[in-house]
């Protein structure tokens, strides 16, 4: 079995910016966890910096100034009743903005390397959470400043949560169609779920718990090849997390298990995963797991794919996997959109089946200017609130990463995830849908209006005014896009896997711009490699 040293970074030269800090006693897994983790470890079985602002969810109420008083927004829901219902849950549960000014003065202190303080604040601010994206951010922020237990348990909560959430609430779905989006049960996403064992894996490593850290390693690649079975959506399996799970595999000593997931890695590079290149260290180490296992054939295969690295491999050497994560992931922002609405479309629907195909045929014209004098008569503009990504934005300023050691030898760590672009890609997949659900509802707060003022009209046409502009500012108050998301992951994450001679080693990595210029160094304590085992480390680079 090989040894794991996970070693925490020392800062030099410039302030701020660092890896995993500090030691607690690894918490002891529960019963029930390592039986699981003892049982799975025998065997694998079959093969298985700058936060760009958002733009506010606030429409002014508009009037047609007609005998009717229609609204040229649609807003909410049915009645006086209704309509004072419905203000005072938008009260309820549409904490956007606050939530938002939270995390804008959390990446604040992250990309100026406040860790400690970001931590510390953010906890008190989300203390005794049950929601998810606040439980996925509170873990790495705890991971970040060296609170491994408070890490393990938040994390541990997240990932609870959302699996009890795949049972949808009723209650909150039916608000969502009516509300926001913003207030259903954030679930996270599928990447989130992946990544979540990733640093959960790390923190186990950090306490030299290399065995629990080989059950997350395990738990990746059993997630995965779920998820690449089932997914309709663009991220199915992960060549950078495949990798990472194999180093767990190959550390513990199960080389077989890690060969299967260094192949599927390459599968995925080299299928164009988010138009990331197979990092070269790729070949090698899976070259070096097969001659672990004794299969021939393969070795031949792979001794003609990477010749160099045949002829190089040292069984008598360690390895060193260099994990450098730079900047900040997007945050999703928020955009309103104005969608024509013409006398001759329909204004009341038979049923839901009735008005989501009208809702379909609404999205098309996303995009599309309204021309007066054109053939068709305008009636009034759809005002809904969606997710997007600024183009603008820049997650780091690192171009490149370099892994020094003492001897004056420069190993590139190459890019092997980029979350930015998984983030967008997903968010992409999704935006139909989203879109799609928000016209329909705002039709559905439009005919709320319509309801109230008629409901008032039976008194009298001032009653009706007022009725249908309080379900209209309640409407406006209310809708909104769902922002939520894991803010705290770094952008990309660059990664160096080579091999050292046994001794005492110290190994620096120099994040850089694009022009070579330093941005950053970070010295990694001395490591001491020995024949056969692996040395993981990790820093990262807030700017």
């Amino acid at each position: 079995m090989s040894k794991v040293v996970f070693s925490p970074p020392t800062s030099w030269g410039d302030k701020g910016g660092s890896g995993c800090c500090g030691a607690t006693r690894t918490p002891p897994i529960p019963p029930a966890r390592r039986e699981e983790a003892l049982i799975s470890l025998r065997g694998r079985g079959d093969k298985r910096g700058v936060c760009s602002q958002s733009v506010p969810a606030v429409s002014p109420y508009f009037s047609r100034g007609t005998k009717e008083g229609w609204s040229v927004f649609p807003l909410l829901a049915g009645g006086q009743k209704g309509g004072l219902f419905l203000l005072l849950f938008a009260l309820l549960f549409c904490g956007c903005a606050p939530r938002m000014a939270l995390m804008q003065a959390v990446r604040t202190d992250i990309s100026s390397s406040q860790l400690e303080k970001a931590y510390q604040f953010y906890a008190k601010k989300v203390a005794k959470t049950e929601r998810v994206d606040e439980l996925l951010n509170l873990g790495l922020l705890a991971f970040e400043a060296g609170d491994y237990t408070t890490s393990f348990r938040t994390l541990s909560d997240a990932e609870r949560l959302a699996e009890e959430r795949l049972t949808k609430s009723v209650s909150r779905e039916t608000a969502a169609l009516v509300v926001s989006d913003a207030v259903s049960a954030y679930q996270g996403t599928v990447f989130d779920k992946a990544m979540l064992h990733y640093y959960r894996g790390l923190g186990f490593l950090a306490q030299h718990n290399l065995e629990s850290a080989t059950v997350e390693g395990r738990a990746i690649a059993q997630y995965l090849e779920v998820n690449a079975r089932e997914s309709k959506r663009t991220y199915k399996d992960d060549g950078f997390l495949q990798w990472f799970s194999g180093s767990l595999y190959d550390a513990y000593g199960q080389a077989n298990d890690a060969w299967i997931s260094y192949r599927r890695a390459r599968e995925i590079y080299d299928s164009g995963y988010y138009a990331l290149r197979e990092p070269s260290f790729l070949c090698p180490v899976t070259l070096a797991a097969v001659r672990k296992v004794g299969h021939s054939e393969s070795e031949t295969e792979l001794e003609s794919e990477c010749p160099a690295a045949a002829e190089s491999l040292h069984s008598d050497w360690g390895r060193v996997i260099v994990l450098c994560e730079v900047g900040l992931a997007p945050p999703i922002l928020e955009e309103d959109i104005l969608l024509p609405i013409y006398k001759n479309d329909p204004h009341h629907f038979a049923g839901d089946d009735e008005r989501g195909r009208f809702a379909h045929d609404l999205a098309l014209r996303r995009g599309h200017d309204y021309q007066y004098g054109s053939d068709v008569t305008l009636d009034y503009f759809l005002r809904v609130a969606l997710p997007y990504y600024g183009a603008d934005y820049v997650g780091s300023g690192v171009a490149q990463v370099m892994v020094k050691d003492t001897t004056g030898r420069e190993i590139p760590a190459e890019l092997a995830q980029n979350i930015g672009a998984i983030f967008r890609q997903d968010l992409s997949d999704r935006q139909g849908a989203i879109l799609v659900r928000a016209i329909t509802r705002a039709l559905i707060k439009y005919a709320a209006t319509k309801a109230a003022e008629s409901a008032g009209n039976r008194h009298n046409e001032a009653l009706g005014r007022v009725l249908g502009a309080m379900v209209n500012v309640a409407g406006v108050a209310t809708e909104s896009a769902d922002t939520r998301s894991w803010e705290t992951l770094p952008d990309r994450i660059y990664a160096a896997d080579f091999e050292l001679p046994p001794g005492t080693h110290s190994l620096r990595a120099v994040f850089q711009d694009d022009l070579g210029g330093a941005l950053f160094r970070h010295d990694f304590d001395p490591v001491e490699v020995k024949p056969g085992e692996i040395v993981f480390l990790r820093a990262r680079c807030m700017r």
